[in-house]
């Protein structure tokens, strides 16, 4: 059993952030049909999906029937988002869905007003709906060219909380959180990070599936570089006891990285 697996419905986004990877693979949208396959195929693996790899969730065309499809096959379902979107699909979200958790990724537009207003409306409203938990996410504290303050303060006169320096998860309302974290760079095997050593929860307690229907490690080979096979070509049981799935696992165990991919990763 895996703790989650990333399902990536599409890796259209609507914005160009500067802290995301980039990649120069076909822009498209999961079918609904590619989908319930893919439910359908790690069902006996996991009750938790994350959409979520590239591009932004929201801006599926069906994502009233992807989460339709979700409740139906009883998976529960969390959401990572740059917020943009969230009024235009609040009374998606809000109806009898399978969705647990929103993260928002505040980070993404830094710093618009109206925006971050539009954000916090639209979350309020789900709040007050469903038992959907958000997490507001500033994953940037160690970027010095960038300056939370403003956020910080919006979010503080809005929930009348205060909001220390030195904490990493905060809770601003019911079902509602702020959390803090430091940059990171996706790995990239033209970057300069290098480390044949090391373990990563990669493979043991989850995997990703772009939108192709590519099987990669993590979240974040977001270029499918360790491509482990495709799920609509195969079962997961067979990607999974492949030889590259197994001796990437096997190495783990052992603190190595194989994979040249990995070894570029300053995640780990």
């Amino acid at each position: 059993m895996f703790k989650k697996i990333y399902v990536e419905i599409t890796n259209i986004c609507n914005m160009n952030c500067s802290f995301c990877s980039k990649d120069d693979r076909k822009k498209q949208e999961m079918s609904l049909e590619n989908f319930e396959m893919i439910l359908d195929k790690i069902k006996p693996y996991t009750s938790y999906i994350y959409l979520h790899v590239k591009g932004e969730p929201l801006l599926h065309s069906k994502l009233e029937e992807i989460l339709k499809i979700s409740k139906d096959k009883e998976f529960m379902v969390n959401i990572t988002t740059n917020g943009t979107l969230l009024d235009r699909q609040k009374k998606v979200l809000v109806n009898d869905t399978s969705v647990r958790q929103i993260n928002v990724s505040l980070h993404s537009n830094i710093y618009d007003n109206e925006y971050i207003k539009k954000v916090i409306k639209a979350t309020d409203y789900i709040i007050s709906k469903t038992n959907i938990v958000f997490s507001f996410r500033l994953w940037n504290i160690t970027d010095k060219n960038i300056n939370n303050d403003k956020i910080i303060e919006t979010l503080k006169n809005h929930y009348n909380i205060e909001i220390p320096n030195n904490v990493s998860n905060i809770k601003l309302s019911d079902n509602l959180y702020l959390n803090f974290d430091e940059v990171f760079n996706w790995p990239n095997i033209n970057n300069d990070v290098y480390n044949e050593f090391g373990r990563c929860y990669g493979l043991k307690s989850h995997i990703g599936i772009l939108v192709d229907g590519t099987v990669v490690p993590c979240c974040l080979d977001s270029n499918g570089v360790i491509n482990l096979g495709n799920i609509f070509e195969s079962n997961l049981d067979e990607i999974i006891n492949s030889n590259r799935y197994q001796n990437m696992l096997k190495n783990f165990k052992d603190n190595k990285k194989c994979e040249e991919l990995c070894r570029h990763c300053d995640f780990i």
